[in-house]
């Protein structure tokens, strides 16, 4: 680390990997981009233009990089285990974009490379712990102010970008919010019972709208709703139930308007716009931990843990019964 300025190799350039290397660029204190990777050699090379930085073709080489203190990993989801595994292996703190990995096996291997390596090096990308919103409500359940939470209920509705199955509206969207309600209630998700709308007739495993189930081990219970193609833009809020009072967070931030016989609010187009201020303030306080040498945020715990949620969602759709999320014994370093 260069006086005290973190050199991040930032791994996939798509929409996300892009966001993440602009605003480690532009936006965050004490960071870099030293280098970036991607498969697509042109799309790697106008990033690392835009950014200061070098390209390279290979993402283990990146990863061994001496410029490259840090590792932030947006590459397709089937890719996270093994490179988070390689960043471990290597020494070298990684931010990486949910899902941790595709499995819950994949997970685990994560989990005990980080064990074996005997210090926490990796973040999970659940940057909803970063959004206002979402915090403001956790600091009311932290504070007392709701009593003991009875209910979780959250809301993730999309814009229509693509057909998805069961399986993938789980891993690569739901994860987002099982992570959430894990976060917010402080307490693991023990069973799910999950169901769906198809959104071809002649496609039964694909998705439109999923409902998800949930009890936590606290005894508390919860739901999940997720849509694919809302038909209207993109909203994501929570609501908790405590034994005191309720608490929401703020849908939208756009003011609401009376006219002419109407009341109306602007609706978020997508998530890029919705959480434009999380990104940020999730890279410039993990570049904080890792110049400080003491990891916050999301752990491999975390992406574990939701990863065993997901997987159980999908073993209940294809059982069309509740199922229980059953992980390993949470380690002392989580």
């Amino acid at each position: 680390m260069k006086d005290n300025v973190v050199g991040v190799g930032v791994i996939g350039t798509g929409m996300i990997g892009s966001l993440h290397a602009e605003n480690l660029a532009r936006r965050t204190i004490g960071a870099r981009v030293a280098a970036v990777t991607d498969i697509d050699r042109g799309r790697a090379e106008t990033v690392a233009d835009r950014c200061g930085a070098k390209a390279i073709t290979d993402a283990i080489a990146l990863i061994a990089d001496p410029a490259v203190d840090a590792v932030l990993i947006a590459s397709p989801d089937v890719t996270h285990a093994d490179l988070t595994v390689a960043c471990i292996e290597a020494g070298k703190p990684v931010l990486c974009e949910k899902p941790l990995a595709t499995t819950v096996a994949e997970a685990e291997r994560v989990l005990q490379a980080e064990l074996a390596a005997g210090r926490r090096l990796t973040q999970v990308g659940f940057m909803r712990v970063y959004d206002r919103t979402h915090r403001e409500v956790y600091d009311l359940l932290r504070a007392g102010e709701l009593g003991e939470a009875l209910s979780f209920r959250g809301r993730h509705f999309n814009p229509f970008s693509g057909l998805k199955t069961i399986e993938t509206a789980i891993v690569n969207s739901l994860i987002h919010d099982i992570h959430s309600a894990r976060w917010l209630m402080a307490a693991e998700i023990e069973q799910v019972y999950a169901q769906w709308a198809p959104a071809l007739a002649d496609q039964p495993r694909s998705a439109r709208f999923a409902s998800i189930g949930l009890r936590f081990a606290s005894g508390a219970i919860g739901t999940l709703e997720w849509s694919g193609d809302s038909g209207y833009g993109y909203e994501v809020m929570v609501e908790i139930v405590g034994e005191r009072g309720t608490a929401e967070s703020i849908s939208h931030s756009s003011p609401v308007l009376r006219r002419g016989a109407t009341i109306a609010q602007a609706v978020t187009p997508n998530w890029p716009e919705r959480f434009a201020q999380a990104y940020v303030d999730e890279a410039q306080i993990w570049i904080d931990s890792v110049r400080a040498a003491a990891p916050t945020g999301p752990s491999a715990w975390d992406g574990y843990m939701s990863l065993v949620a997901a997987d159980a969602c999908i073993r209940s759709t294809e059982t069309g019964l509740p199922e229980a999320a059953v992980g390993m014994e949470r380690p002392d370093m989580y």
